[in-house]
């Protein structure tokens, strides 16, 4: 008895710390109610909990202005660690009472399943004026919205201005390019004749390039070929025909008109970034902020990496209805353990309206839009090279829902890929291949 006596003081002695951890209760301090919130973050951009924590302490000036005896106080834990083990930690801290009340999120669907986001619907529909409302959409489920888009970081395609120049084109056909483009008029189909003409007039090496690995790029210039790859209900969708001409494009381009180099997934990201800052490469696709590395790799500053590459919005198609930019916020939540949900909500509020200012800085910051509209008016975002001059993306903007088995198949379409281009298979092969591996690797996919 003694000794088991012994063992379970030792387990309380352990375990008592980590559930106190999570009491957060309030204190006084000078007659005001003091209100301490933990806020954690994962990798790099912690100019986002630095937005929340800028909000709160605004908020704190209006509480006193109110009459409100109320101080918020933060408590910080920033990583640097990989997602899948963040947020697993995340999961174990609700077990354990211990959960921060505004965190960052890797994968929104598994923990909206688990209960653990808290419902922000009402705030988002009493803000809805404020927003993009498309950044939401990816944190939606039936109707009702789980966490919230600081930022709106978009996918577009980068196209070398000198080249244009090179081939004959005019400073303001240059820069007329990008409206052409956003009203319909000038169509992917155009875009591809004009990576092709680039390369035959001697303007770059290459029309067209993307990244050397796996990724979600590959599935915007799917979309912009029709193809269908998810429901609203973030179901895959194997859409056989619209995967069909993807792959004939992808085959096309390495192997027939050869505007993209066919040992491309070989090649390393410092090539591939010096190829689209040389202009080496006329086209490429991937996320806007990536042009960061662009300049780094041939040693240029964003204002003069700005003066040689733009940007348009992957263009309308004979397939599609209109042109887009796929934007993938990084989202926060507030969790659903909090004990203090209407003052998260209020601080929520205050970043969003008045303290937007603080989302400028940090789109300013990594080159990205914003979910909130005022934040890419604000002369921080405007002033910046990059993207001060593609504010108006945010109204094409469209966002994916966490698609069931997606990560699988992207592997499994990038195995496609390199082998079409390598010219080791073909379009027909590739799509029977990639049906195969779906159906035996991933549950519940639509097909047609």
């Amino acid at each position: 008895m003694k000794r088991l006596a012994f063992a379970l003081f030792v387990l309380f002695v352990i375990i008592a710390p980590i559930f106190a951890g999570g009491a957060k209760e309030k204190s006084v301090d000078g007659g005001m109610e003091v209100i301490t919130l933990k806020i954690s973050h994962n990798m790099d951009f912690i100019t986002i909990p630095e937005a929340v924590v800028g909000a709160a302490e605004r908020l704190n000036a209006k509480y006193e202005t109110e009459g409100k005896n109320i101080r918020i106080k933060f408590e910080k834990d920033y990583q640097t660690i990989d997602w899948t083990e963040y947020q697993n930690n995340i999961v174990f801290a609700h077990k354990v009472n211990d959960a921060p009340d505004f965190y960052a999120i890797a994968d929104p669907a598994s923990l909206i399943k688990a209960g653990l986001l808290l419902d922000i619907t009402s705030f988002v529909k009493e803000n809805q004026d404020v927003f993009t409302m498309a950044a939401f959409d990816g944190v939606t489920v039936d109707g009702k919205v789980y966490a919230y888009p600081p930022d709106l970081p978009t996918r577009v395609i980068y196209y070398s201005k000198e080249d244009l120049v090179k081939i004959g084109w005019t400073n303001y056909e240059i820069e007329a390019l990008p409206s052409r483009v956003a009203s319909g008029e000038f169509t992917l189909e155009d875009f591809i004749a004009l990576c092709n003409e680039v390369v035959e007039k001697g303007g770059a090496r290459y029309g067209l390039e993307h990244r050397p690995g796996r990724g979600p790029d590959f599935l915007d210039v799917m979309k912009a070929l029709g193809c269908e790859y998810y429901t609203a209900n973030g179901e895959l969708v194997f859409d056989s025909e619209g995967l069909t001409r993807f792959f004939k494009f992808t085959y096309d381009n390495a192997n027939i008109t050869k505007i993209t180099p066919n040992n491309l997934n070989q090649m390393g990201w410092s090539t591939i970034n010096q190829h689209v800052g040389t202009g080496e490469a006329f086209a490429y696709y991937g996320p806007i902020f990536s042009v960061g590395y662009v300049a780094s790799a041939v040693k240029l500053s964003n204002e003069k990496i700005a003066e040689k590459e733009a940007f348009i919005l992957f263009p309308k198609s004979r397939y599609t209805n209109g042109p887009f930019t796929v934007a993938a916020p990084q989202y926060i939540g507030i969790s659903a353990d909090t004990k203090y949900p209407e003052i998260c909500l209020d601080i929520l509020a205050e970043l969003s309206n008045d303290s937007s200012d603080l989302l400028a800085l940090h789109g300013a910051k990594i080159n990205s839009l914003l979910a909130v509209k005022d934040a890419n008016k604000n002369e921080k975002v405007l002033a910046n090279p990059i993207v001060g001059k593609v504010t108006y993306m945010s109204d094409y903007a469209i966002t994916v829902p966490s698609v069931n088995g997606l990560n699988t198949f992207l592997g499994e379409l990038f195995k496609q890929i390199v082998a079409l281009e390598l010219g080791e298979t073909t379009p027909e092969k590739a799509l029977a291949d990639l049906k195969t591996q779906t159906a035996l690797n991933i549950k519940n996919v639509i097909y047609k």
